[in-house]
C-alpha cells in the first residue's frame, strides 16, 4: 500500500489495479453501449416512419406526393388496375396469390435463361432447374433460404432484375397484407391489394432504398457492372486470385429493409463488400428492424389508440431486450474450453468477424432472426448454446418483431 493505492506487478511493470479493472471491463461496456445506442435509434425512428406509413395508407398527402403520384398513375394504367375499387377478403387473397404466382414464374424463366441474357461478365450458365425453382419460391415468399453461392451461381442480370425485383415485391406484398389486416382489425374496408402493393414500393421501400444505397456506396460497398478483379496473391505474386464484384450497394439496402436476407455473396453480410465496417453494420440493423417496429405504431394511428400501440411495442421490445441480454452475456463470457486454453476469459469470436466483435454479432443475430430477415454477419451455429437457443426461439415465435408485414399480423393474432 502507498499513496497511489494498490499496485500490481506484471512483467516488471507496476500497474494500478484500477487501470487493470478498466482494461478488463472496457470491451464489455463498449459493446453494451453500442447495443444501447442502436436500440435508441430504432425507438426514435419508430413514430416517424410509423406515422409516415399511416399517412400513406390512410390516403393523406405525404411528402413527395406530387413527384410519385404521376408514376403511380402510370403503373395503374399500364397494369389496367383501378386503385379505387375496394376488394373483399376473397378478392384480396386471390390478388395476392395470383400476382405472386406470376412473379415467381417470371423469375424462374429469367434464371433458366441466364446463359443467354446480358450482364453476365463471367459467362455463368443457367442453374439447375431445382435450384432455380427453389430460389424463386424462396424469395417470392420472403423465406430467403439460399443453397447457392450468389457470386458463382447467378449473373448480375439474375441478381438485380430477378432477385432484386422480388426483394421489392415480396416485401411490398408483406406490407400490403399487414395493412389489410390492420384495416380489418379497426373496422375499415380492406382496400385494394394492387394499390397497397404499389404504394408500399413507391412510397416506402424505393425512396429509403435510394438514399440508403447512396450512403452504403459512400461507405465502401461496391456498385459496378464490371467483372471480377484479378490480382496476385500475397503469398505468391505469380499466383492470381479473382475477387468478385458487382452492383452490391443497392442490392444490400433492399435486402435488409425488405427483410429479404439473400446475400449477393456466399457469406452474406459477413463479406467485406456487403458489410465493410461498423457504420454499415449499424445501417443494416436499423434498416431490417425499422419497418416491423414502425408498423405497430401505424396500427396505433389506424386504431386511434397510440397508447395501446406503445403498450404492444413495449411488450415486444422487452422480450427483444431479454433475448439480446441472454445472448450477449453468453457470447461475452465465451467458450470455457477455449478460455482454459487462453488462460483467461475471452468473448466467443469463433465464426464471427473481428471488425464487428461480440456485441454487433449478437445484436445482428438476434435482430435478423427476430425479423425473419435471414441476413447474417456471423455464423449462427458458432453462437454459444444460450445464444443459439435465443436465435431458435426467435425463429419459432416469429413475432419479435416478425417478418415483413406478416409478422405484424402474427403479433396481433398472438
Amino acid at each position: 500500500m502507498n499513496t497511489y493505492g494498490h499496485l500490481y506487478q506484471q512483467n516488471d511493470v507496476r500497474v494500478p489495479l484500477t487501470f487493470l479493472a478498466w482494461e478488463q471491463f472496457q470491451p464489455m461496456l463498449q459493446g453494451w453501449f453500442q447495443i444501447a445506442l442502436t436500440l435508441l435509434i430504432v425507438i426514435a425512428i419508430t413514430p416517424l416512419l410509423g406515422g409516415y406509413m399511416a399517412r400513406v395508407f390512410l390516403g393523406e398527402r405525404p411528402p413527395l406526393d406530387r413527384v410519385l403520384m404521376p408514376i403511380e398513375t402510370f403503373i395503374y394504367r399500364l397494369s389496367e388496375v383501378n386503385p379505387q375499387v375496394e376488394m373483399t377478403g376473397g378478392q384480396y387473397i386471390g390478388a395476392v396469390l395470383l400476382s405472386n404466382l406470376v412473379m415467381a414464374v417470371l423469375v424462374f424463366v429469367i434464371f433458366m435463361a441466364q446463359g443467354v441474357l446480358p450482364l453476365n461478365p463471367t459467362g455463368l450458365a443457367a442453374p439447375t432447374w431445382d435450384t432455380s425453382l427453389h430460389t424463386a419460391i424462396s424469395f417470392v415468399t420472403n423465406t430467403n433460404q439460399q443453397h447457392y453461392s450468389g457470386e458463382v451461381t447467378f449473373s448480375y442480370f439474375s441478381q438485380v432484375l430477378a432477385l432484386g425485383f422480388l426483394f421489392f415485391t415480396s416485401a411490398g406484398t408483406g406490407i400490403a397484407v399487414a395493412i389489410a389486416f390492420i384495416r380489418g382489425l379497426t373496422g375499415r374496408p380492406l382496400g385494394n391489394f394492387y394499390r397497397d402493393l404499389t404504394l408500399s414500393i413507391t412510397r416506402i421501400l424505393l425512396p429509403i432504398s435510394l438514399v440508403g444505397a447512396v450512403v452504403l456506396l459512400a461507405l465502401g460497398i461496391p456498385e459496378t457492372l464490371s467483372g471480377p478483379v484479378v490480382v496476385p496473391t500475397l503469398e505468391d505474386p505469380a499466383v492470381s486470385q479473382a475477387i468478385a464484384l458487382g452492383p452490391v450497394a443497392h442490392f444490400e439496402i433492399i435486402k435488409e429493409l425488405g427483410e429479404n436476407g439473400g446475400g449477393f455473396f456466399a457469406i452474406n453480410s459477413a463479406h467485406p463488400f456487403e458489410n465493410p465496417n461498423g457504420l454499415t453494420n449499424l445501417i443494416q440493423i436499423v434498416a431490417m428492424i425499422s419497418i416491423p417496429t414502425a408498423m405497430i405504431y401505424t396500427y396505433g394511428i389506424f386504431a386511434n389508440n397510440r397508447k395501446q400501440a406503445w403498450l404492444i411495442y413495449g411488450m415486444v421490445f422487452a422480450i427483444y431486450l431479454v433475448f439480446i441480454t441472454i445472448a450477449g452475456i453468453a457470447e461475452y463470457q465465451g467458450n470455457p474450453a477455449v478460455n482454459a486454453l487462453l488462460g483467461g476469459p475471452s468473448p466467443n469470436l469463433e465464426g464471427k468477424e473481428v471488425r464487428f466483435g461480440w456485441a454487433q454479432s449478437v445484436l445482428y443475430g438476434v435482430t435478423t432472426t427476430g425479423t425473419m430477415c435471414g441476413a447474417v454477419n456471423a455464423m449462427h451455429d458458432s453462437f454459444m448454446p444460450l445464444g443459439g437457443a435465443v436465435l431458435l426461439a426467435n425463429l419459432f415465435l416469429q413475432i419479435i418483431w416478425g417478418g415483413q408485414g406478416t409478422g405484424t399480423a402474427y403479433l396481433f393474432a398472438y
